[in-house]
């Protein structure tokens, strides 16, 4: 015996299924390609965002003084 039990070999058996999916199965491949995309407009719009409260917040201040 190796000190694993059944559940942690199931699990780890999952977590090298999951990684060659991402790393070697071409559907994997292209959701992971999404997946980068995906990240790439959410960093774009988070920017977006700041700049426009960034505007938004002086015009306040702006007003009060």
């Amino acid at each position: 015996d190796d000190g694993l039990t059944s559940t942690s070999r199931s699990v780890m058996k999952m977590f090298g299924e999951v990684k060659y999916f991402f790393e070697r199965d071409p559907l994997g491949q292209k959701v992971v390609d999404l997946l980068k995309e995906l990240e790439e407009v959410f960093q774009l719009l988070r920017k977006k965002l700041r700049m426009a409260l960034r505007s938004h917040l002086r015009g306040l201040i702006a007003e009060g003084e």
